[in-house]
């Protein structure tokens, strides 16, 4: 009797440790992320996760005890991956559709007995629906953003970026659809405006969108040189070419600009024994310095700039037609700002954010101040703007700027903006800017050095100007 209660309490317990492992089994079963299913030799299906019915629709309760071969049938399985290893005798992994029409993708490995005999099939299922709608959306997100990115190119290429170019109008928005279109492109631009639009900001806008932007940028005002030095300053000159030229010769500014881009600013001023020369370096390409015999190679792009109305210079024969043909391969005309005021208002704005930056002032325009601005024609264009904010927000007092610290040429010029004679000039204007920036920087510095380095002019010039306006 002892031996039958043993043997009684051994299959006990045995059937309680078997149990036990089922329900561990089950726990992780639940556990697993996969959808399992698991049949016996012949496809019929012992034991499926709780998952299951959420991925296949059906529940437990009607699958188990079937086969694989009648539920693919059913269309439960298309195809069933379990017939397929019981066909082929070795693991499969493939993609598969369900009734419901999700997408999976589905691993079913043979368990075989000590004869090699397949005696289970354990299959998992990995659901790709929502991974796939993932994909699908992050390449529908991935196309609009790289439209997206494109169109931000291409409104980035329509704003203006570069420091002191501002503007909405028209005219100014033209000038810029035009330079992203050639900037790209080495042809020769000339760039025709009145004094103080801006032409040699747009010029180095053109190089710093061309290929050569990591190049020098060299602009010669040629206006500002005297017509003696002016061709030394240009192609360098040998040593003991000239009486006072330098041991050892100079190398010039067209050199300067290889790889780059040379800027002539008023090109106008030239001298017309210098013009042919001028042209011969567009041409060829090469230099020779001032006494000098040998040929020197030079890969630049040329932009020309003149306030003057160049083909009248050339009807009146005060400028080379052929030079003016080369130059003349891109023209862009910059309108005056009378001819575009909706651009002072941002140009305002800038100059104030400017200023305020530079100086710590904390300063802005009363309305009245902003009316007056708009009424006035602005004969000097945006430099002058530029000149006369930056004195009213030195010499005003308070942060509200009001119209009573404007010149006295804006403050008296009529409805078009229009002064009468005698209430004023722009080159009072800038003498009286002038001096405001000598004493500002005279009160913080202290002394002729300091008022040089703050305002970057040379010493003997801040001496002589703290002389004129420290009176």
């Amino acid at each position: 009797m002892k031996q039958i209660g043993k043997k009684i309490g051994r299959r006990k317990l045995k059937r309680k440790n078997q149990e036990e492992f089922a329900r561990e089994i089950d726990t992780i079963l639940d556990a697993i992320h996969d959808d399992i299913l698991i049949t016996d030799g012949t496809g019929k299906i012992l034991k499926v996760s709780k998952s299951f019915a959420s991925v296949y629709g059906i529940g437990e309760d009607y699958i188990l005890g079937k086969t694989v071969f009648e539920m693919e049938k059913k269309g439960v399985f298309k195809p069933s991956i379990i017939a397929k290893v019981l066909e082929s005798d070795q693991k499969v992994t493939m993609r598969q559709k369900n009734s419901l029409g999700r997408e999976l993708i589905v691993t079913a490995t043979p368990v075989r007995n000590q004869q090699g005999k397949i005696e289970k099939v354990v299959s998992f299922t990995r659901d790709l629906t929502d991974y796939l709608n993932l994909q699908e959306q992050y390449s529908a997100l991935e196309s609009k953003m790289e439209k997206y990115t494109a169109e931000i190119e291409e409104l980035r290429s329509k704003i203006v970026t570069i420091e002191g170019i501002v503007g909405n109008s028209e005219s100014i928005r033209e000038v810029i659809r035009t330079i992203n279109k050639i900037a790209k492109f080495d042809a020769n631009v000339l760039f025709l405006g009145p004094s103080g639009v801006g032409k040699t900001m747009f010029s180095r806008f053109v190089h710093n969108k061309s290929n050569r932007s990591t190049g020098p940028f060299i602009e010669i005002n040629c206006a500002a040189i005297p017509d003696n030095l002016l061709e030394s300053e240009l192609f360098g000159y040998e040593k003991g070419s000239f009486t006072g030229a330098g041991q050892d010769g100079k190398i010039g500014l067209i050199e300067l600009a290889q790889g780059g881009t040379l800027m002539l600013d008023e090109i106008s001023e030239i001298p017309l024994n210098l013009q042919a020369k001028i042209l011969k370096v567009i041409q060829d390409k090469t230099i020779t310095r001032v006494g000098g015999t040998r040929e020197i190679k030079v890969d630049f792009r040329l932009i020309a700039a003149s306030n003057r109305d160049m083909e009248e210079l050339t009807a009146q024969n005060k400028f080379r037609q052929d030079l003016y043909y080369r130059l003349n391969v891109i023209t862009i005309h910059i309108p005056p700002l009378k001819d575009r005021k909706e651009d002072i208002i941002p140009l305002v704005s800038y100059f104030i954010d400017k200023f305020n930056k530079k100086y710590s002032l904390e300063k802005s325009l009363h309305p009245q101040t902003m009316d007056k601005l708009l009424e006035y024609n602005w004969p000097g264009n945006v430099r002058e703007l530029e000149n006369i904010l930056e004195r009213v927000m030195l010499t005003s007092e308070g942060n509200k700027i009001t119209k009573e610290a404007l010149p006295q040429v804006i403050l008296c010029s009529d409805k078009r903006g229009e002064a009468p004679p005698g209430c004023g000039n722009l080159m009072q204007a800038l003498e009286d800017l002038e001096g405001a920036l000598i004493k500002e920087a005279y009160n913080r510095c202290g002394t002729s050095v300091g008022v040089a380095k703050a305002l970057q002019i040379s010493q003997p010039t801040a001496v002589r100007k703290i002389r004129k306006y420290m009176k």
